[in-house]
């Protein structure tokens, strides 16, 4: 093959000669006819609605093809907010209005921040008045909530009960709505502690919908908290077949490593998704985890101090980094932080999860059981890691930390095999 022969345009030249595709559609004005509307409407909904057209680079500007498989799979995810045609025309402004509020709420939720997910709340409440009886701003709703309290920036007792609500309406309105059901499950997950009913809906979703990549991804939450790494480690990596640029999901693809104790592993996916966005905070945070567990310390250290500039000062941060100074042997540092968020934080909510961890890293495992008692009581949401965590290794063979375990209902369920490829 010449050098001619393997540039771009030379490519697209080749296709061009291989016999018509019937799916493809092979200019604006076929497009329109396809859909049954004027050349400027598709046009507008390509750039304001994301209808999926694609640009052939080696012809003239504006020169454009589609696929009907891809604008039938559009239409159908944009039919979710479509109102009955009976509706006025100020009513379909409404729904418009609705539909751009979840929009914007899913752009702020994706961003993982305080300030965003309390922007993300007000956005999914304008969806949910402009169009009450639309399943997906409730999903969102449930979603931000969940993660108010999963970062722990809220207590759980304080959201996550309007998270069930939210979720279980979505659920109501659409039961065939995916992220309904990743919405419910992942409260069932994490609040609830409910794992049969949080298995029984993430199948659900994944059934609903095997293109809705958050499915897999919170499914693997579940399978690595009862030890089922390796189900755990396909689930994360169908979600990231689905949306390989998603940070979050990468972030959760090294977090799935670290449970499994493959901490370089997990280090080069958190590598990934700061490569994607520098100031993700939580990639730093559970970066600093992973380079603590592999004893570098100074380094861990460093991406602690990071994600608190970049978080705000979180508290359940400070928690996490003074476990890193306990077991540097740097007790004095660690203790002084733990001294810092009782003292701030008295009668309050505290990150009582990795407040244990410290303690357990101090070798005060007394003090470790204490703080893990409390974090059942606050349902943390952090405990359904507790049977995987490593820095939880001191307390393993005591029996009051296995009576929580029990508690937790931890060691009582085990997750059928799943084969992905059958959905």
């Amino acid at each position: 093959m010449s050098k001619d022969d393997s540039s771009p345009s030379s490519s697209f030249r080749l296709s061009d000669r291989l016999p018509a595709d019937p799916d493809r559609l092979d200019s604006w004005k076929e497009i329109a006819a396809y859909m049954r509307r004027e050349v400027r409407t598709v046009q507008l909904w390509e750039k304001k609605e994301g209808l999926p057209v694609h640009r052939h680079f080696h012809k003239r500007l504006g020169s454009v093809f589609a696929l009907r498989s891809e604008i039938e799979s559009w239409k159908r995810q944009v039919s979710r907010f479509s109102p009955p045609l009976s509706r006025t025309r100020a009513g379909y402004h409404k729904n418009q209005s609705s539909r751009e509020a979840y929009l914007k709420g899913r752009y702020f939720w994706n961003q993982r921040s305080e300030q965003s997910l309390r922007k993300a709340i007000q956005c999914f409440e304008l969806a949910i008045r402009e169009e009450p009886r639309c399943a997906l701003p409730y999903s969102g709703l449930a979603d931000s909530l969940t993660l108010l309290s999963f970062y722990e920036i809220a207590p759980s007792s304080e959201v996550m009960p309007a998270a069930r609500r939210a979720a279980q309406r979505a659920v109501e309105l659409d039961p065939n709505l995916a992220e309904a059901h990743a919405s419910l499950a992942d409260v069932f997950l994490h609040f609830d502690r409910d794992w049969p009913a949080a298995d029984h809906e993430f199948r659900r979703s994944i059934r609903c919908n095997p293109e809705y990549a958050l499915g897999y991804h919170w499914y693997a939450n579940l399978l690595a908290a009862h030890g089922q790494h390796e189900a755990a480690h396909r689930a994360v990596m169908q979600a990231l077949e689905i949306n390989p640029v998603s940070i979050i999901t990468l972030v959760w693809a090294g977090v799935t490593s670290y449970l499994a104790r493959q901490f370089e592993e997990s280090i080069t996916r958190y590598r990934s998704a700061l490569e994607l966005e520098p100031g993700f905070s939580w990639a730093h945070m559970y970066m600093a985890q992973a380079l603590e567990q592999k004893g570098s310390f100074k380094e861990a250290l460093k991406e602690f101090e990071i994600t608190l500039q970049l978080a705000g000062g979180n508290d359940c941060v400070k928690a996490m980094k003074a476990h890193t100074y306990a077991v540097a042997g740097d007790t004095a540092s660690a203790r002084g932080i733990l001294e810092e968020l009782k003292s701030t934080l008295v009668n309050q909510w505290m990150p009582s999860y990795d407040i244990a961890a410290t303690y357990a890293a101090l070798g005060e495992p007394l003090q470790g059981i204490v703080w893990l008692n409390r974090a059942c009581a606050d349902h943390s949401m952090k405990l359904f890691t507790l049977t995987q965590d490593p820095r939880f290794d001191p307390l393993r063979r005591r029996s009051d930390f296995k009576d929580i375990v029990a508690r937790i209902g931890l060691n009582r369920y085990s997750p059928a095999p799943v084969n992905f490829a059958q959905y």
